[in-house]
Formats: structure tokens, C-alpha cells, sequence
């Protein structure tokens, strides 16, 4: 392990793999094409989820609660209905992605403090957009919640009240995380890549 030999062998591998004009493509433009495709085109964000909306209770509390959920680019209403049924025929069709019933007698459930209830529909297909959807939606009831019970000086007798925060990432974007992982990554390929590239050249030169 002397030094001077592989200082040596090093400024030897660089000028070889910088004397080639495809390797050097290789070298430069894959990574950052490979980290933006990663990075930024594969995302696993949520965003405008086609929802549709069954509101039985046609009460300024509801149609709250709707306003609520569109109020961010999380969810876009497509349906609105009277009927119970068709949320599952949406559904069944794929025209929308989450379905929110909203109950008769929401508002005075809401007034009383009796701790209303809202049914929440979600397409299971895709497991991950499910997930976070149902995720967004619960966060926004909740909030919505909380908010109407200050307002209306409601008590809620909750024993624990429990509050997730994320600090370093509160919109919870994908791309905060992803980027980092996939620069990692793309470390660790190309060294592999570079490494096996190189051992091939030299045994197809003849000079391994």
C-alpha cells in the first residue's frame, strides 16, 4: 500500500476515463439526469385528488368542513350528489379517489360538542396514494374539529391530546428526502459502474 503508487494509479484511471468522450457522458450527464428524474419527476406527493362529496346536512358547519378540504391543492371536488350510492359508483368507475359523506344533523353534532362524524371513502387500489390521501383528509377533519370547538366554546373532554409536528419537512414534500437519497445513491452505483467499466476496458485492451 504505497502511496505514491496509488496517487499513480489514480491520476492514471482519470486521465483514461476522462480521455473517453462516452465515459464521460457517462460520468456527468447520467447522474444529473438520473437525479432529476428521481428526484423530482418520481414523486410520491398527493396532490388534486379527484373527490366527490355526499352532503346530507346542508349546514354552514358542512359546507365548512367542504371548503376545508379544497382549501389547500390536496383534494378537487368533481361530484357532488344527494345520494349515498353515488360515491360507490364513482368509485367503482374510477372517477374520483376518496369520497366524503357528510351525515344529517352534522352541524347540531358539531354545536353540541356530541363529537360529529364524517365517512371517508378511499380507492384502495393504489395503496400509497391512499394512504397519504386519507392521511390529508384526517388531518384537515380533525383540525376542522378543533377549530369549531374554540369557536364555540365547546369543551372536549380528551384525556391525551396528541400533536404530530414535522419539523424539518412540514409539508412533508417528497423531493426533501428523495434528493438526498438519490444523490447516496448515485454515489455508490457509479463507483460500481466506473469500477467494472474500467476492469472490462483493461481486459479487452490486453493490459489487466
Amino acid at each position: 500500500m504505497d502511496r505514491t503508487r496509488i496517487l499513480a494509479l489514480v491520476r492514471k484511471e482519470a486521465r483514461q476515463l476522462l480521455r473517453d468522450p462516452k465515459t464521460k457522458r457517462f460520468m456527468f450527464a447520467a447522474p444529473v439526469l438520473q437525479l432529476l428524474m428521481f428526484g423530482y419527476a418520481v414523486t410520491t406527493d398527493v396532490k388534486e385528488v379527484p373527490t366527490g362529496v355526499v352532503d346530507h346536512d346542508q349546514s354552514q358547519q358542512s359546507r365548512a368542513l367542504v371548503d376545508a378540504l379544497t382549501a389547500g391543492d390536496y383534494f378537487r371536488i368533481v361530484l357532488r350528489s344527494d345520494r349515498s350510492g353515488d360515491l360507490g359508483t364513482a368509485l367503482d368507475h374510477g372517477r374520483i379517489m376518496m369520497g366524503v359523506e357528510i351525515p344529517a344533523g352534522f352541524a347540531a353534532d358539531v354545536t353540541a360538542g356530541r363529537g360529529a362524524r364524517v365517512q371517508v371513502l378511499v380507492d384502495g387500489s393504489n395503496s400509497n396514494t391512499a394512504t397519504v390521501a386519507q392521511g390529508y383528509a384526517s388531518r384537515i377533519v380533525q383540525q376542522f374539529g378543533l377549530r369549531e370547538a374554540r369557536r364555540l366554546g365547546v369543551n372536549l373532554d380528551r384525556g391525551v391530546d396528541l400533536r404530530t409536528r414535522a419539523w424539518f419537512n412540514p409539508s412533508l414534500a417528497s423531493r426533501v428526502y428523495n434528493v438526498p437519497a438519490v444523490v447516496g445513491l448515485l454515489l455508490l452505483m457509479m463507483a460500481l459502474l466506473l469500477t467494472a467499466l474500467s476492469v472490462v476496458r483493461e481486459r479487452e485492451l490486453g493490459t489487466l
